[in-house]
């Protein structure tokens, strides 16, 4: 599912974002009426998405101008300019109605987002400017943009937006480029990477993993994969989900499974290795040239087939320990494949990539072994009940925090909840009834939240 003006993306093309957010707002419906042909006036349109009247005005100038909406003139009696008023035209309207239901992963916040409703979006980390220091006036004494007032700008609502519509019920957005992003949104791409960092300042992304180049993958590119925040205060919803983090003590941190992956190829690359490889000499050979961005890449779609793994087996998969899963296989080829001249010199090809193959499913058979150990544990948690997906948290080293996102929310914990491990292994739970109230070091240790870049701090 995507926006609903993606169908005229083709006739936007010299549209801006707000023209495109206003038609986007006018088309799902609700207070601003005109997704049934009725007519809607500008000064009352700009009152109740709380945007400027110059600006929608202009804005509606431009979808007039590419023929998607109409301006209409009636004349008053007596003197007088007439009245204007607007309505989607007639053939959009049609292309409109003619389009199949979209089934939205997340109606509630798409709907806020594209309304009246104020969207509050602080910059997390600094101390909050005090009021006399906010900008609520230009220099020329006109209002400031949201922005500058911590409130959600237009432009950042339709680049939201667009993302929520391609998310899935975790809220992670995958396959979907810079180069799409800019089609639906009008952004650059100047403005398109600015403000992609301000979503993630004040929170609504909580990260992003870059997309990459690689032969390993079998599209060669792989786009940007980004986790949206569905709990962030500003939908102002109770969030259906949540957030489960488990938290090792320092003397119980190891290397997880793709940690020793990893270890194996760098030595591999640098020999002599400190420690003899666990990892198959057809894989390393098949690793050996990639840059760290492509394994941050394979880590995520491990962790993709892991989260499955889970959600399909929580309860049988800490006895089945063979990973003999036909689907699992036929997943990561779906994903993989052999570099061209891969295997030139071996006697049997196919057989070294049935071994890297082979390899992989036991890496993401051991992930989800290791999840299901540690999660499990608290075993009054009905996790056979909800989906499961597992969040990475990227700045970490090793296992010491592993992060789960589950939908819907288990009735037996809290919106947002910390697992801590003790030496002794006894679980000590740490609730909070949102995802707001935990302490703001915590989200950012735990991979909740990306700490904003400072040239966001300094705008």
């Amino acid at each position: 599912m995507s926006l609903c003006i993606e169908p005229f993306l083709q006739k936007l093309t010299d549209c801006g974002p707000e023209a495109r957010f206003i038609l986007e707002a006018i088309a799902r419906g609700g207070s601003c009426g005109g997704s049934d042909g009725e007519c809607f006036r500008c000064k009352p349109l700009a009152k109740q998405l709380h945007m400027v009247e110059g600006v929608v005005s202009a804005a509606l100038g431009e979808l007039v101008a590419v023929g998607v909406v109409e301006r209409l003139e009636s004349a008053l009696a007596g003197k007088g300019r007439p009245k204007v008023s607007y309505q989607i035209a007639p053939q959009s309207l049609a292309t409109l109605e003619g389009q199949p239901s979209p089934h939205a992963s997340h109606p509630d916040h798409l709907k806020r987002l594209f309304s009246g409703a104020d969207i509050p979006a602080e910059i997390l980390g600094p101390q909050p400017k005090s009021q006399k220091e906010r900008a609520i006036v230009t220099r020329l004494g006109k209002p400031a943009p949201p922005g500058a007032r911590s409130r959600l700008s237009i432009c950042n609502r339709l680049l939201l937006g667009a993302l929520l519509a391609n998310a899935d019920q975790f809220g992670v957005v995958a396959g979907l480029s810079n180069l799409d992003l800019r089609r639906l949104t009008g952004l650059d791409s100047e403005s398109l990477s600015h403000r992609l960092r301000r979503l993630r300042g004040v929170g609504l992304i909580r990260s992003y993993v870059p997309g990459v180049t690689s032969s390993v993958f079998c599209t060669k590119k792989v786009n940007s994969t980004y986790f949206l925040n569905l709990n962030h205060p500003g939908y102002g919803l109770s969030g259906e989900g949540a957030v489960l983090v488990h938290w090792l003590p320092q003397s119980k941190v190891r290397n997880d499974a793709f940690d020793v992956l990893l270890r194996d190829v760098q030595g591999f690359r640098r020999p002599p290795a400190l420690n003899r490889a666990k990892t198959p000499k057809e894989v390393l050979h098949f690793l050996a040239r990639e840059r760290r961005p492509v394994f941050n890449v394979l880590r995520l779609m491990l962790y993709r087939c892991a989260s499955e793994l889970l959600s399909r087996h929580w309860f049988d998969l800490a006895r089945d320990g063979s990973g003999d899963y036909d689907w699992l296989r036929d997943r990561i080829e779906a994903d993989l494949q052999p570099p061209l001249g891969f295997g030139a010199g071996e006697v049997q090809p196919d057989r070294a990539w049935g071994e890297i193959l082979r390899h992989f499913c036991k890496l993401v058979v051991g992930i989800a072994q290791t999840y299901r150990a540690r999660f499990g544990a608290a075993n009054w948690i009905g996790f056979d009940s909800v989906g499961l997906c597992i969040l990475p948290v990227l700045e970490g080293e090793g296992d010491e925090i592993m992060v789960l996102l589950l939908q819907p929310r288990p009735v037996e914990i809290s919106t947002c909840a910390i697992l801590r491990e003790s030496h002794r292994g006894e679980l000590a739970l740490e609730s909070w009834g949102e995802e707001s109230e935990m302490p703001l070091e915590y989200r950012f240790g735990c991979g909740l939240l990306t700490p904003p870049a400072r040239r966001i701090l300094k705008s």
